[in-house]
């Protein structure tokens, strides 16, 4: 500031000396007349220079004080209201990264597995055994180990309209567990197969699906990371496939006593014959589809949770029909399923009888009549690890009438799953499996089996 009042000073330096040089030329009253008016006139402004400089000496012995808030530009003021707007889409966003051409969300999942396992007998399927097959003779040793990805999965679910009071979605996945090619290195080369893929109309109480999911029939499974393709102790007493159906769902409240669930539907005739090559372009025309009726399942649950405790107890059904050269045979199963937790604790299982349910797993994949079941306990030990372990059997009955190369089948499995996070888990597991022919000595097998998966 003391800078600015001395470059005004010389300002007026020039200006007062024209002043005088213009009074000493002219008449002397006149001259002390302008010469008064300028002395005056410096007078101001030397005043108002003093008191600037005043002001800015005392501005620097007082404390700084915080500046006030600039006000926002008039032009500015509609992005307060949009923020809340764009905040919505990004935390929209962040769970729905991708959109169907018809403009509705769709959410992407799947998993990424790798299982690395050890048989020291000789397993039927390497990566997930059921069943134990003869020895290969004495010119090769017995088991195997190895490592695969075929478990690893896609998949989709779709956000559909509302139709009436009813809410629309859709569900979709696949593995890699559909065969290996005919190639020297076919064992990397997992072909796609389709694991569920349906459409579903969910009201309040009722719910009606089409397309191809779990069948209605014993719908417990144990609990496994290794075993996703097909669950543990199938052929072991676990009834298990996916089909395509339509089904319609109901639940009706219990009040204090719970919840029963009503489930019913017709499925595909899936008899469980095998086809005469390979691999086919189209399905074949089998003992199921030469039947030309749908089967039929239903099951009936009672449930009911409070807090941490629950329990569930079912009741399913099946019938169907396969026509052979010989004429037609009948399909039907009865089973029992159960689930309950305490706290940490849990158990499940189930108990079936039936005939003709080789495309269920049953009678050891097997045309014949059989009865068996599981039973598994689970145990949540922290938020991150858990133990669990059970035992399942499937024997054959009525032989005479319906003769099978296998009599009995069983399977004892244990496994840990550690859990690092929500999306990636370790898990280690042991299978022990019997498998005993109708004729000769039973033949065993240890399965080993180490998890890595990564969910997304």
């Amino acid at each position: 500031m003391e800078s600015t009042m001395t470059a005004r000073g010389f300002r007026l330096l020039p200006l007062s000396i024209a002043c005088c040089a213009a009074l000493s030329s002219g008449p002397p009253a006149a001259c002390a007349q302008t010469l008064a008016d300028e002395v005056r006139s410096l007078r101001l402004e030397l005043e108002r220079l003093r008191q600037e400089v005043e002001t800015l000496k005392s501005e620097r012995r007082e404390p700084a004080r915080p500046a006030a808030p600039a006000a926002p530009p008039a032009q500015e003021a509609p992005g307060v209201e949009v923020i809340p707007v764009l905040q919505a889409q990004l935390a929209e966003q962040a769970q729905t990264k991708v959109e169907s051409n018809s403009k509705l969300p769709v959410k992407l999942f799947g998993n990424i597995v790798s299982n690395t396992f050890f048989n020291t007998g000789e397993a039927n399927w390497l990566d997930i055994p059921n069943l134990v097959g003869p020895n290969p003779g004495s010119s090769l040793p017995r088991g195997s180990f190895s490592s695969t990805l075929r478990q690893s999965r896609l998949g989709a679910t779709i956000e559909g309209p509302t139709i009436g009071s009813a809410k629309a979605s859709g569900f979709f996945a696949l593995d890699f567990f559909g065969g290996i090619t005919n190639f020297q290195t076919g064992q990397t080369m997992g072909i796609p197969r389709l694991l569920y893929a349906f459409v579903r109309l969910e009201g309040d109480k009722t719910a009606l699906e089409v397309g191809q999911d779990q069948m209605i029939l014993a719908p417990k499974n144990p609990t496994s990371l290794a075993a996703m393709a097909f669950p543990d102790l199938y052929r072991s007493g676990n009834l298990y496939l996916r089909v395509p159906q339509a089904r319609l769902e109901r639940r009706v409240s219990a009040g204090d006593l719970g919840e029963f669930q009503l489930t019913g539907g017709n499925l595909a005739p899936i008899g469980g014959d095998l086809s005469a090559t390979a691999l086919t372009f189209v399905p074949p025309n089998l003992a199921g589809e030469r039947s030309r009726r749908p089967a039929l399942q239903a099951r009936i649950a009672w449930s009911r949770k409070r807090n941490d405790r629950g329990w569930e107890l079912g009741f399913s059904g099946h019938t169907g029909s396969e026509r052979y050269a010989t004429g037609s045979r009948r399909s039907w199963a009865g089973a029992v399923d159960f689930d309950a937790s305490a706290g940490r604790f849990g158990v499940g299982g189930e108990w079936f009888v039936g005939r003709n349910i080789d495309a269920f797993g049953g009678s050891l994949g097997q045309l014949a009549k059989s009865a068996g079941g599981f039973a598994e306990a689970r145990l949540r030990a922290t938020s991150r690890f858990e133990l669990n372990a059970g035992y399942g059997l499937d024997r054959l009955f009525d032989q005479i009438a319906f003769p099978a190369p296998l009599a009995r089948n069983a399977s004892v499995f244990a496994n840990t799953i550690y859990h690092f996070t929500p999306e990636v888990a370790a898990s280690f597991e042991y299978r022990w499996l019997v498998t005993r022919p109708s004729t000769g000595e039973s033949r065993r097998n240890n399965h080993f089996n180490l998890v890595l998966a990564y969910t997304f």
